[in-house]
């Protein structure tokens, strides 16, 4: 037998057990097929920072609780912002669009000036889940600031709204 009907049978051979093991096992799943119920992450937007985590909690069918907390750095100023939204999702499993409405929290403050701000925000997205855990979200609304509240040193805009404003949110989660 020669050195190329050999290596011919030896890759036939190859290839045979290759196709009997791929008809063995089950096929992999790339999109999440079993619900995970609680995943942490980065998450950025919702007019709190862009330097910021979520946690997130699946615990009713289509139902998302999430919890933003974000370091934020305005005019100077630094502090931290919060972000509780509840996201009603089309698909309990997988890959799915979403709807989200929630509350925002910031303080803010340097050596002059601090304050507090509350409001809402409202988001329409997407979110892909994959079968290893990993979760990437985006979505985009509206955010209406409320009153900024001072309470250090004097602000100009102590007393009037912050406004209805285009608002984004993005973020890469990992469900346990």
């Amino acid at each position: 037998m020669s050195t190329r009907s050999k290596i011919s049978s030896i890759v036939s051979r190859v290839l045979i057990i290759a196709a009997a093991v791929a008809v063995v096992l089950k096929p992999a799943h790339a999109e999440e097929v079993q619900a995970r119920k609680i995943g942490v992450g980065y998450k950025i937007g919702n007019g709190i920072g862009f330097a910021g985590g979520d946690v997130v909690l699946r615990l009713l069918p289509h139902v998302v609780f999430d919890l933003q907390a974000s370091y934020a750095s305005i005019d100077g100023m630094t502090g931290y912002g919060l972000a509780p939204t509840v996201q009603l999702q089309l698909k309990d499993v997988g890959h799915t669009p979403y709807l989200g409405v929630g509350i925002q929290y910031a303080r803010l403050s340097d050596d002059d000036r601090g304050g507090y701000v509350t409001g809402f925000v409202a988001n329409a997205g997407y979110e892909w889940r994959f079968a290893s855990g990993v979760g990437v979200i985006v979505g985009g609304g509206i955010q209406d600031l409320g009153q900024v509240h001072v309470t250090k040193g004097i602000a100009a805009s102590d007393g009037t709204a912050g406004g209805v404003r285009f608002n984004l949110e993005a973020g890469v989660r990992y469900f346990f």
